[in-house]
């Protein structure tokens, strides 16, 4: 309920800690060319939003070309499609009933005459479920507010761990600071890692799908390799999107089948190339918990716990770890009394044979 009520600022503050751990290293770098710590945080932010708008800029105006030269199509393609299988349905009528083939019949001569009622009411579904996605998250209010937290967080970050180190008794201090290290180190080894796998599997699908012949194939390889941050969402809706705007084009059969092995092989690149060098054995998590992980976030937090299932689960690896070490450890578990051991029978304590 807690993290319900407080989701319009909590995803804000989430994607601020995002942002800080992977412009950590930019702020560092400024830093050591004898910049102030203030000045270094500018010059980082400055550096990645220019770099940011540079990147929209030269993809935007290709994307919204080919978006309105497949929007313009889809009429057509559907007529296509709806005559295609009008032509089926001749083949069928000797294997399915009357009655279903006239339902079917009746539905294609509809979008035959009247391509438009498909189209908005696929484009209301799809403004509706990306609104619905926004709403999940956040407001744009609530966005707004990304750049100031960055900029305090990026700051004051050496004085928030000193303070946290401050307030650790002495007796507890060796043992909580290397949980908060290791804590900072995963989290921040999955942000980056995440980020750059993002980066090449965006480069990996846009290159595959231009080699094809997809429309849209930069708009669809960015959307494809970000939203894979989330574990299986990615692949499956940049196929999707691939083999709609493929169809949508006029394409062939082996065009169709070509956007699916640039999928098989960008999971290839993803599973046994990018992940391995970029994030490494950082989260050293089995897959089944990480399934498991995702389904419950899912099912309690929507799309927020889809995003943070796996940084979450590593964490509670890390503090589990911890506690196991702290068990180990324990009075309790290497100076505890064993049980007392049974006598051996001996010839004296053994029982009589009976002389039944």
């Amino acid at each position: 309920v807690l993290v319900r009520l407080s989701r319009p600022i909590l995803v804000p503050f989430l994607v601020s800690i995002a942002l800080v751990y992977m412009m950590e290293p930019f702020v560092e770098w400024f830093e050591r060319r004898k910049l102030s710590r203030n000045l270094s945080v500018l010059a980082a932010m400055t550096t990645a939003t220019l770099g940011v708008i540079l990147l929209v800029g030269v993809l935007l105006p290709s994307i919204w070309h080919q978006l309105q030269e497949s929007i313009r199509q889809v009429p057509l393609a559907l007529q296509a499609g709806s005559e295609l299988a009008r032509n089926g349905l001749d083949y069928l009528e000797t294997h399915v009933d009357s009655a279903i083939l006239a339902r079917v019949r009746e539905a294609m001569e509809g979008v035959a005459n009247d391509p438009s009622a498909i189209t908005t009411t696929v484009g209301e579904w799809l403004m509706g479920g990306f609104f619905g996605i926004v709403n999940l998250g956040s407001t744009a209010l609530g966005l707004l507010i990304v750049p100031f937290f960055v900029y305090y967080l990026l700051v004051d970050l050496h004085d928030i761990r000193r303070g946290f180190d401050r307030r650790i008794p002495d007796r507890f201090r060796v043992r909580w600071t290397r949980l908060a290290d290791d804590l900072g180190t995963v989290m921040r080894g999955y942000v980056r890692g995440r980020f750059l796998v993002a980066i090449g599997m965006s480069l990996t699908y846009a290159i595959g799908l231009w080699i094809v012949g997809v429309p849209l194939w930069a708009g669809i390889g960015l959307i494809a390799g970000f939203l894979g941050i989330i574990p299986y969402l990615g692949v499956m809706s940049g196929a999707v999107l691939a083999l709609a705007f493929a169809a949508l084009s006029g394409a062939s059969l082996a065009k169709l089948g070509g956007v699916v092995v640039v999928f098989i092989i960008a999971q290839i690149v993803e599973d046994y190339v990018l992940t391995p060098k970029l994030i490494g054995d950082r989260l050293a998590v089995l897959p089944m918990p990480i399934f498991l992980a995702v389904i419950i976030g899912g099912e309690l937090f929507g799309l927020l716990g889809l995003v943070l299932a796996i940084p979450v689960l590593a964490g509670l690896k890390v503090v589990f770890s911890l506690a196991d070490a702290i068990y180990r450890d324990s009075e309790f578990f290497r100076t505890g009394e064993s049980p007392p051991e049974l006598p051996a029978p001996t010839d004296e304590t053994a029982p009589e044979p009976s002389t039944c």
